[in-house]
């Protein structure tokens, strides 16, 4: 297991491991069988506030260490985007040589991406609406049912008055790693009526969730690879993509219960560079193949549909898909002995 270097957080992830809360013992599980992290990071990790209370490590100091180390080292500003761990030396035996004239996906929250950055939209709703404008009017037979004022009014929201300024949402997105799949392992999926909550659940997303009567809006973003890698060349980035270890997959609040790290056993099977766990009530085995990649600027053209999320995973459903997909994954899992 990682941490090792540290008997009081290592024996910490072993009791909390066995919680009966999910949110709680599956980032636990997902520390004790991380076998891709450097020990630079870990260290780093160990290092940050608050750390340990004296009387030992416990829940909300694990929490507060997580969402600092998350804000200090992976979700930076983009002024400062060249220190994100992810993509230094010190990761580099989980940076990717992909080929990268692929298109990737990725599912947007609407409602968050209004509260990050409103522009002259009065809610969210109104943001929904417009997007869906915009992508209808791409549809045959329906050239010119969009404005050159609608789409200015859209242009203004992602990038501001001035796109040179950096404005609007893209210059408020931080500059944090962006979790993707390849289009092509999701396509299949897309022109069923409840795409979104069936892309929601095969790409792990638990935190996506809504009702019939408070719907989650998101939007589908799809776009070549081979834009990051140039954005990669004249950032003067070295590294661009990576495998996702547990120091990624979670927020400023703490770990995700969701992610499950890649064994490495399993790299030359065809899951590839990352494995999503499949979140599907049915029970079925639909994971698909997910990396990281350094941060992006949207386009319009990127926004390829918008969905809404009308159910939830609860955390039995959650607790059951983890245990699904840790079977599968069990005989490739370094550390296995590791989990009580």
């Amino acid at each position: 297991m990682a941490f090792q270097s540290d008997a009081s957080f290592a024996g910490f992830l072993r009791t909390t491991a066995q919680s009966a809360v999910v949110a709680e013992s599956a980032p636990a599980v997902n520390f004790l069988l991380e076998e891709r992290l450097p020990a630079p990071r870990e260290q780093t990790f160990l290092g940050e506030k608050p750390g340990p209370a004296p009387s030992g490590w416990e829940m909300s100091a694990w929490l507060q260490t997580f969402g600092n180390h998350y804000s200090d080292r992976v979700a930076l500003p983009l002024r400062r985007a060249g220190g994100i761990a992810t993509f230094t030396s010190e990761n580099s035996d989980n940076h990717l040589a992909i080929e990268s004239h692929q298109d990737v996906v990725r599912l947007e929250s609407l409602k968050k991406m209004h509260d990050l950055f409103p522009g002259g939209f009065d809610s969210a709703a109104d943001l929904v609406a417009e997007l869906r404008n915009l992508i209808r009017s791409r549809q045959p037979g329906q050239a010119g049912t969009f404005s050159d004022d609608q789409r200015s009014r859209l242009a203004e929201w992602l990038d501001g008055p001035d796109p040179g300024d950096r404005g609007g949402l893209n210059g408020k997105r931080d500059a944090r790693p962006a979790f993707v799949a390849p289009f092509d392992e999701v396509e299949s999926l897309l022109a069923a009526p409840d795409w979104a909550t069936r892309l929601r659940n095969v790409l792990g997303l638990s935190h996506f969730f809504g009702s019939p009567d408070k719907p989650f809006p998101v939007v589908l973003c799809r776009y070549n690879l081979s834009r990051v890698e140039r954005a990669a060349r004249k950032a003067k980035v070295g590294a661009w993509a990576a495998i996702p270890t547990v120091l990624e997959a979670g927020n400023g609040n703490g770990p995700g219960a969701a992610f499950f790290p890649f064994p490495k056993a399993a790299a030359s099977s065809s899951f590839g560079f990352g494995v999503t766990v499949d979140l599907s009530p049915n029970g079925g085995l639909d994971f698909k193949s997910e990396l990281l990649h350094i941060r992006l600027d949207y386009t319009l053209d990127d926004f390829v549909a918008v969905g809404e999320i009308t159910d939830e995973v609860t955390d039995a459903q959650l607790a059951t898909c983890r245990q699904r997909h840790f079977s599968l994954l069990e005989q490739e899992l370094q550390y296995r002995s590791d989990v009580p």
